[in-house]
């Protein structure tokens, strides 16, 4: 009976103070679609991260004059190597078709003999060990290696350790941008709230001098910041869905397609956290308003 009371002032206050109410939602939507728009773009950015730690690749080159047992030796190395996630022998004869397909038919006419030797193509289950792997083949005999040189290993050293960093500084980017945003949510929608409040600020003393709670003057502007908070969130993560959408369909039919950009789930993505858009931004909106609005009471009531 008390909840249908609190829900009914604060319907009430909402409806008598339309222009208030509308000044919270917009504020919670522009807030909460930022939060989802963050969401959506680190999705992408540990997507594509996980794609490029995917490509991360060494190639080892073996030497034409090594002996079978040599390079059987190579093999069973890779093999033995508990980072290593797959590998694949290219054989001089494929490593010549593959220039074939890459320069043009013409270069290979040229060629009195196969220069390029074979090799085997590495890929690491971690991009962070790529050093690690590397490594091991740079004092085998099997590797055509020039005299005092690792030449004949082959990944893109520098560039794992830079996409690596920038990876890891885009992370933390985004989890310090996510904070701000959800800071400046709660002291948004307090603004808002305390404008309503100093509107009612007489019905707020009132209530006090006949002896009324401080809960029970706070639970109506809670609940009221929880709905705009929540109706706000709602339309936000329709919003951020449908650009999302939208993005995705039109990079897929452009040429610029090499973007493989998801679509954030609406609903609910693999059990795992945080859910869909609409549920994650819902609880969040819902709880930065109910958070605003306490925020904001702070300065009428003795907490």
């Amino acid at each position: 009976m008390r909840l249908g009371f609190f829900l009914g002032e604060a319907l009430g206050s909402m409806r008598r103070n339309w222009v208030m109410a509308m000044a919270a939602v917009i504020t919670v939507f522009i807030s909460t679609a930022i939060l989802g728009a963050v969401l959506v773009t680190r999705d992408n950015l540990n997507q594509g991260a996980t794609s490029l730690k995917n490509r991360v690749m060494i190639e080892v080159f073996i030497k034409d004059d090594a002996t079978e047992e040599q390079k059987a030796g190579l093999e069973q190395k890779i093999q033995a190597i508990p980072e290593v996630k797959s590998y694949k022998y290219i054989s001089k004869e494929e490593a010549l078709e593959r220039f074939r397909k890459r320069f043009g038919e013409r270069i290979v006419q040229n060629l009195p003999i196969n220069p390029l030797p074979a090799s085997y193509e590495i890929q690491v289950k971690d991009a962070n060990q790529v050093d690690l792997v590397a490594q091991k083949f740079f004092d085998d005999p099997a590797v055509d290696n020039d005299p005092g040189t690792h030449n004949g290993v082959k990944y893109a050293r520098e560039t794992v350790r830079k996409m690596l960093g920038t990876i890891n500084l885009i992370g933390i980017g985004m989890w310090i941008a996510t904070g701000i945003f959800a800071l400046a949510a709660v002291l948004l929608i307090s603004t808002t709230v305390r404008l309503s409040i100093f509107a009612r600020r007489r019905e707020v003393e009132i209530m006090r001098l006949v002896g009324a709670t401080n809960w029970f003057i706070r639970w109506p502007f809670v609940l009221e910041g929880f709905i705009t908070g929540l109706i706000g969130a709602v339309i936000a993560a329709g919003f951020v869905w449908l650009s999302n959408w939208a993005l995705a369909n039109w990079l897929e039919s452009s040429d610029i397609n090499f973007l493989d950009i998801r679509v954030f789930s609406m609903w609910w993505q693999d059990g795992s956290w945080p859910a869909g858009l609409l549920p994650t931004l819902a609880v969040l909106g819902a709880v930065l308003g109910a958070l605003g609005s306490m925020v904001a009471l702070r300065r009428y009531l003795k907490t």
